[in-house]
């Protein structure tokens, strides 16, 4: 990588999400300079392949379109939203600057920006013995629809009416697995630069368990005075810019 180079930015969405609702965000860092990869998580989808698919596939299809990069001596920052920050956190094991330095290799992840992001597999599960009903009328128990109620009140509250039925429409299923099983590493354990940016307004991700996850995972806290969509929001999804542009010039 050429010394003046900018860092590659890998986008990992979140549940229910596809790259596309991640738009705004994804085409302001190409407009600032930085390539960014945003792939489509295996786990989420519309069709019988996401069945059975955990954490653990994502991670897999993740780091086998992230390595190419690295091994290029590109210097990469993780950037994820909710569900995605499990990924982000076990695909950057073991491939940071300095642990692919240690072995002799070049390039490597510097740092992860979470966004009111899950960090641990056990974050997405729901408490012992409770389990989430399905809408009703649903009988595939593999994949998981997120009903349109629920979206509006906890994912887009503090959006825009017009970017909303956009939003809405775009929602897909998620393999009801997803947050299986156990994770292999802890968040603490990943030797890169951490920011954690908690959405104080967020309705499905509480404000306080943001808090201990970065705490947990060692991380800055940068805060937003948003629901759990800042990328929807004009003013926010600068203000992730500017976050995630900040962590890739550390």
């Amino acid at each position: 990588m050429g010394s003046q180079e900018k860092p590659t930015i890998l986008f990992i969405h979140g549940a229910w999400h596809i790259p596309l609702h991640y738009r705004s965000l994804i085409d302001g860092l190409r407009k600032r300079g930085y390539t960014v990869l945003a792939p489509s998580l295996v786990t989420t989808g519309y069709d019988d392949s996401i069945d059975g698919k955990t954490h653990l596939d994502a991670t897999s299809q993740v780091r086998e379109l992230l390595v190419p990069y690295l091994d290029q001596d590109r210097k990469v920052v993780i950037a994820a939203h909710s569900y995605g920050g499990m990924v982000a956190t076990q695909t950057a094991f073991g491939l940071t600057l300095k642990e692919r330095a240690a072995q002799g290799l070049r390039g490597g992840v510097i740092g992860l920006v979470y966004i009111a992001a899950l960090v641990a597999p056990e974050h997405g599960r729901p408490p012992s013995g409770t389990r989430i009903p399905f809408p009703e009328g649903w009988t595939d128990e593999n994949k998981r629809p997120m009903p349109e109620g629920t979206a509006r009140a906890l994912l887009f509250d503090d959006v825009d009416e017009s970017r909303v039925d956009e939003a809405l429409r775009m929602l897909v299923w998620q393999s009801e697995v997803s947050s299986d099983p156990d994770p292999l590493n802890a968040v603490s354990e990943v030797q890169a630069v951490k920011k954690y940016v908690v959405c104080t307004k967020d309705k499905i991700v509480a404000p306080e368990k943001q808090y201990q996850r970065a705490a947990a995972a060692g991380a800055e806290v940068a805060e937003l005075d948003c629901g759990h969509s800042p990328f929807l929001l004009e003013k926010e999804t600068g203000m992730l810019m500017d976050i995630i542009e900040g962590v890739a010039c550390t």
